[in-house]
């Protein structure tokens, strides 16, 4: 399939409907066929940075230096606002490092993150992002931290940085098979899912994260159809209004699923 002769025309009649800037990366893992608008352009990344937090959580693991069942005990001194539900329950609950991981993801809660941050160190994940080749991606700040915000601290990347690291997520002989099959089950567990599979059937799943901030709105995932894995990064900023970024992840998603789905049953 020519993703940019099937499906760029319909995607660029979607973006132009958007005010702001979108990016967008298709990449069929079956036969190598790309497809990308804006792929190197740089966006404020907001909650997609946890897909390379998690990386580098695994990493660890993967060397014996953390075990998922090891717990952690929740304070009040590093509850934050935004997303997540660790910010209402009470201090000294004991979190496992995989509960902090799935709720990083699933709920895309804010404490979990930081705690994940404090315990891996910002420098080692930055580390690890650079030699996974991420060349526009930077984790300056942790969650909610309006102080770095206002320093001119931010989190960035850019669609193809994002595919880059789905794609790891996959093929990567740079962990486990078990370690990143496990990080596949955790982004399958997704609760947000107003964006790429909202348009979708009921039953479909997939692995995804999502970001938001204003005038933003993030979704990247992997579709899978029939063994066929396709990795979709829909990036966009400068929105006037975040509702025209969900319905443009939500129109993106319905047509790489309409597209493949229709293929497979041929």
């Amino acid at each position: 399939m020519n993703l940019h002769n099937k499906l760029g025309p319909q995607i660029e009649e979607e973006v132009k409907k958007v005010s702001g800037s979108a990016g967008i990366v298709l990449r069929d893992l079956a036969d190598g066929e790309c497809y990308s608008l804006g792929k190197s352009e740089v966006f404020p990344i907001a909650s997609i940075i946890k897909l390379t937090i998690l990386w580098e959580l695994f990493a660890r693991i993967d060397r014996g230096e953390i075990q998922v069942s090891e717990k952690r005990q929740l304070l009040d001194s590093v509850k934050v606002g935004g997303f997540g539900i660790l910010k209402n329950l009470d201090e000294g609950l004991d979190l496992t490092i995989h509960d902090l991981a799935t709720l990083m993801i699933t709920l895309s809660d804010n404490v979990a993150t930081n705690m994940l941050i404090d315990e891996l160190g910002m420098d080692s994940i930055n580390k690890k992002v650079r030699e996974l080749g991420l060349i526009h991606t930077q984790l300056q700040r942790k969650m909610m931290d309006s102080k770095a915000k206002e320093e001119g601290l931010d989190n960035f990347s850019s669609p193809e940085d994002v595919a880059l690291i789905l794609e790891n997520y996959v093929n990567s002989d740079a962990l486990s098979l078990a370690s990143r099959q496990a990080m596949l089950e955790i982004l399958k567990k997704q609760q947000c899912n107003n964006k790429l599979p909202k348009l979708l059937p009921d039953d479909y799943i997939m692995a995804h994260k999502t970001g938001d901030l204003p005038g933003t709105e993030h979704d990247a995932g992997i579709f899978e159809f029939e063994g066929r894995k396709v990795i979709v990064v829909v990036l966009t900023k400068d929105l006037n209004n975040n509702e025209e970024g969900i319905i443009l992840n939500n129109n993106i998603g319905k047509l790489v699923f309409t597209t493949f789905a229709s293929k497979i049953a041929s």
